[in-house]
């Protein structure tokens, strides 16, 4: 057991209980946080805690403060999907692995699969505490940090759903089926993520200026606004020294470009958007000085030489910028809503490892 645990017996006598804490030991927290909250505020798509044990059992206590929209977890042991369920209201055990031999050693994995929601903003995930049948051991190492920055494409919005679905519902956002998963497996890699649906680098799809990622990327959960996201530290701003990524991978400006169809506004809005996202590059690299960072352009229907252009301008002004391109996703790709299937982002995200791969 890693030095430094303390742990309380429960009334069965070989579990083990212990606080989910950004300061314990023999627990990974994935995802940006208020570390210092208790307990622990799960926002973010992959945002949730790792750890390894040799036992029979694990459980979590997590609670859902809203009942509506439900939020989704997943638990993968040594990478592999095991369960997926929804959080109910008010707070409850959870089990994640149950039956195990007690003599194996295994890495837990539990993430939330949905999105933040800014029209809902006190719907979250809690995390208490973790029990445990067995012996907690130090966490696996990683090779690198991987942060994402994107919209629904890197929610993984609609990519468990049956193609031409067209419900817009929790069950089918997943951290664990969208690329940045696959890449990071791939790379063995530790994953941050930040996207939300519908939001540009300027604005989102129906141009509404507010709804921009820029702005909300130095902010801890930079998207949710209110007294009960206040409350959990959403608006604290981040403090990029407790995790450098070594890549900053952004995949942006599809919605910028939906925006300015709704505006009818492209030759209006054009410099706007290719000097708001070497902003965002700007931004990026002043809070992560030593990482590399990649544009994944959009589709070729969205303009993507608006990214192109604007990596160009932000390679005059600092190194390791690059461009990275995926192929576009056809009717045999769809999951709900127009969104590629998980199918299909395993393919571009084995890919995009590949790329990255190549950078080092």
């Amino acid at each position: 057991m890693p030095a430094g645990i303390s742990f309380d017996e429960d009334d069965n006598m070989s579990f083990q209980t212990f606080e989910v804490t950004a300061s314990m030991p023999g627990i990974r927290l994935l995802g940006r946080m208020d570390y210092t909250q208790k307990p622990l505020a799960l926002d973010w798509t992959g945002s949730g805690m790792e750890f390894r044990f040799r036992g029979t059992d694990a459980w979590a206590k997590l609670e859902a403060p809203a009942a509506s929209p439900v939020m989704w977890m997943i638990v993968l042991a040594d990478g592999q999907p095991i369960a997926r369920f929804p959080v109910e209201p008010g707070i409850r055990m959870y089990p994640l692995l149950l039956g195990l031999e007690a003599e194996q050693a295994r890495t837990v994995t539990l993430m939330k699969e949905t999105q933040c929601m800014p029209d809902q903003p006190a719907s979250t995930v809690l995390l208490h505490s973790l029990r445990i049948d067995g012996e907690l051991l130090d966490p696996p190492a990683r090779n690198c940090r991987i942060e994402f920055i994107g919209d629904s494409l890197t929610s993984g919005e609609g990519a468990l759903a049956a193609r031409d679905n067209m419900e817009w519902v929790t069950p089918w956002f997943t951290s664990r089926g969208n690329y940045s998963w696959y890449a990071c497996e791939k790379l063995n890699a530790e994953r941050s993520v930040l996207s939300q649906s519908g939001w540009g680098v300027c604005w989102d799809y129906q141009h509404t200026e507010k709804n921009n990622m820029s702005d909300a990327y130095e902010f801890t959960v930079g998207v949710l606004h209110g007294p009960e996201a206040e409350a959990r530290g959403c608006r604290k701003p981040w403090d990029f020294s407790r995790w450098q990524p070594d890549i900053v991978c952004i995949r942006l400006l599809t919605n910028d470009n939906n925006g300015m169809i709704e505006r009818k506004s492209f030759e209006k809005d054009r410099e706007a958007v290719v000097q708001g996202a070497v902003n965002l590059i700007r931004k990026v690299r002043k809070n992560n000085p030593q990482a590399k960072i990649v544009w994944i352009l959009p589709g070729s229907d969205c303009r993507p030489e608006l990214a192109t252009e604007a990596v160009r301008r932000a390679q005059e002004e600092t190194e390791e910028v690059y461009a990275f391109t995926v192929p576009d996703y056809g009717p045999e790709d769809m999951g709900a809503r127009w969104h590629p299937n998980a199918a299909y982002n395993r393919r571009i995200g084995l890919q995009l490892a590949e790329y990255l791969k190549g950078l080092s």
